[in-house]
């Protein structure tokens, strides 16, 4: 009997270890400076009675990281195109933009790179809300498969953002073509306005870095920058090859 229980504490040993290591899966950023990814991104949207899709190549660079963790991203797109109703759509080129977060995953400033110090008309208070309802906040803490944690963001009045309370799962680790990594479903819900938006997503995060490699996600009233509509969207993000 007792050979029989050492024999199953192993096994469950050396699975647990493929899983994660002693202090658990960190979901912190541990990004590097000047590095950077591509991806290409997919969005199929329905607002104002109508159907739309939307496509580009988004590339993002680590522009700093300092010593209390705080880091920033610089955005950019290209090869744009879309279609709505059918018709093909003008997607104008956009600026790229500087994102400033928190250790834990929260986004503090968004900024066009045209400008650091005047406030873009393109940058308003949808922009963070959208930044909000997709962050995964750090638990803190290491994790293995199937942990379950919540997260919260309050919200900021100088910024139009709403209080934000989130759901994760660590669903599995997979690899995605050839890196590692951790899957987690979370689900965002703003708490209040009119048309309080939710964010239900799956994300694949770096095992090494963190950083992301894909997303999908499911928006309900998704406050697009610049559209006064209701959105309703599913989006996608897939880390293209060498990156």
């Amino acid at each position: 009997m007792r050979t029989a229980l050492s024999a199953l504490i192993l096994i469950s040993t050396m699975f647990n270890g493929a899983h994660a290591s002693d202090d658990g899966l960190p979901i912190k950023k541990a990004l590097k400076e000047g590095t950077s990814v591509k991806y290409s991104m997919s969005v199929d949207f329905d607002v104002n009675g109508g159907q739309g899709h939307l496509q580009a190549v988004v590339i993002e660079k680590v522009i700093t990281v300092d010593k209390d963790g705080n880091y920033t991203i610089e955005q950019s797109q290209s090869e744009a195109s879309g279609t709505y109703n059918g018709e093909k759509l003008d997607v104008p080129a956009r600026l790229p933009i500087r994102l400033t977060y928190k250790p834990n995953g929260q986004v503090t400033n968004i900024k066009e790179t045209s400008d650091t110090t005047a406030k873009s008309t393109l940058i308003d208070a949808m922009s963070y809300r959208m930044e909000n309802l997709a962050t995964i906040i750090d638990p803190g803490k290491g994790l293995a498969v199937g942990d379950l944690w919540t997260g919260s963001l309050k919200a900021d009045k100088a910024l139009g953002t709403i209080d934000v309370k989130f759901d994760y799962k660590v669903v599995a680790l997979e690899k995605i073509g050839d890196i590692d990594s951790i899957r987690i479903k979370g689900t965002g819900r703003e708490s209040d306005g009119d048309r309080p938006a939710q964010n239900e997503f799956t994300q694949w995060l770096s095992k090494g870095d963190r950083s992301l490699v894909q997303m999908e996600a499911k928006w309900t009233n998704a406050p697009f920058p610049g559209v006064s509509f209701p959105v309703t969207a599913t989006v996608k993000m897939t880390r293209l090859p060498n990156t």
